[in-house]
């Protein structure tokens, strides 16, 4: 009798805690909705894909909405996984969201359009630095897609489109992502020489652009002359060193930043096409390509034969501890930035170490994207870890020995 009942109290047991086991699953699993954000109607038969970042993003459940645009995605296979992100393609354009498990996830997609709707600048800056005998040149465009109804832009013949004066040399351009990485852009070439373009899908709302070149200032002057073919709200323009005098018909005077050692002027309320135009001059400061040593934490690419082979295993081994780093200290900063003491060294660390984690969140979402290559994800993937452990590397010893003694959480 004993025995009967404790095989059946054992059952009972087994039955209660699998019954439990499914009440889990079935509480963490991710629900949400696709909308789209034109029409406001919900997207029926949308294939949604569950990602999570493991040696690039790796997809680890799918899903098809059903008539009212809802979803569910089982997260069993993204467990443990720092970011877990969920994506729609529509039109051939990504759209995607974080998540997390338990709370609704709703994703916006938009129909899209090749006609150029009303872009304006919210805000153009503008860094000129003279440095020996070359000037580098960066603008930070935010361009803002006001289309109404919301549409995204795209058009294989370019979307954003820009001009560089004579002298400028080749030209890169870059993304800004939401956690502020620069994710480079392919250049398309214009009809007239110094025009451009990139043809990034331009969503509703705001995009950041960079568009940065080099122009000989061997003379000691440089006149920049560029352009957009959109209104720019405000303009500035920073040059340095501060020393540099600046001749503009457009730009004036906002005074001079000691810490950045920069003369900054301002421009306001710019019409499309309007000349961004400067004459610099001056004496630059000294060249430091020849005499500066490698920080901590930079990356440098050297010859090696080790890179003529498709992966080899060094790196292999290299990214292995770099991604566990970055998967535990992800997991571990919210109580480890709670126990450590406020002092003004630590919340630098703090803001360097956040800005870089959210930089590699960041990276991971626009490979998810299709914004970038495999290449460029892990090229720039390894300088982030590599600018992570030189961080981790300048903290206070008590800190660190607390951090690596605790348990890895389950």
């Amino acid at each position: 009798m004993r025995l009967r009942t404790a095989i059946l109290i054992f059952a009972l047991s087994l039955l209660s805690s699998g019954s439990a086991a499914v009440a889990l699953r079935a509480q963490s699993r991710i629900t949400g909705r696709v909308i789209n954000g034109t029409t406001h109607q919900p997207v029926a038969n949308q294939l949604v894909q569950l990602l999570v970042p493991r040696g690039g993003m790796q997809q680890v459940a799918t899903a098809t909405t059903d008539a009212g645009g809802h979803f569910s995605l089982d997260p069993q296979g993204s467990l443990g996984a720092p970011i877990t992100m969920v994506q729609a393609v529509y039109q051939d354009v990504n759209y995607r969201t974080r998540v997390t498990p338990g709370e609704p996830a709703e994703v916006s997609v938009y129909e899209t359009t090749r006609t150029p709707p009303a872009l304006h600048v919210t805000s153009a800056r503008i860094l000129a630095q003279a440095e020996g005998e070359r000037v580098r040149v960066q603008e930070l465009f935010t361009v803002e897609n006001a289309s109404q109804p919301p549409r995204t832009y795209m058009n294989p013949d370019g979307t954003f489109r820009f001009h560089l004066g004579e002298g400028a040399a080749e030209p890169q351009a870059a993304i800004i992502g939401e956690m502020n990485m620069p994710i480079s852009q392919g250049i398309l070439d214009g009809n007239s020489p110094g025009d451009f373009s990139i043809n990034y899908s331009l969503h509703p709302g705001t995009t950041t652009i960079l568009v940065s070149y080099e122009a000989d200032y061997a003379s000691g002057q440089f006149t920049l002359r560029d352009q957009v073919e959109y209104p720019i709200a405000e303009a500035e323009l920073h040059v340095s060193p501060s020393g540099l005098a600046v001749d503009s018909p457009l730009f004036k005077f906002g005074g001079v930043d000691p810490t950045n050692d920069t003369r900054d002027l301002i421009a306001q309320n710019l019409a499309g096409g309007t000349m961004l135009e400067a004459r610099l001059s001056g004496e630059a400061t000294p060249s430091t390509a020849a005499t500066s040593e490698p920080s901590e934490g930079d990356v440098q690419t050297t010859p090696n034969p080790l890179t003529r082979l498709g992966v080899p295993l060094g790196v292999c081994f290299l990214l292995v501890l770099l991604w566990a780093l970055g998967v535990r200290f992800a997991k571990e900063w919210p109580r480890w930035k709670e126990r450590r003491p406020a002092s003004p060294a630590q919340k630098a660390l703090e803001a360097k170490t956040e800005t870089l984690l959210n930089s590699l969140a960041d990276l991971e979402d626009l490979l998810v994207g299709g914004k970038i290559t495999d290449e460029t994800y892990w090229k720039e993937k390894l300088e982030l870890r590599a600018r992570l452990v030189a961080i981790l590397k300048k903290s206070p010893p008590a800190l660190l020995e607390s951090y690596a003694t605790r348990n890895l959480p389950r």
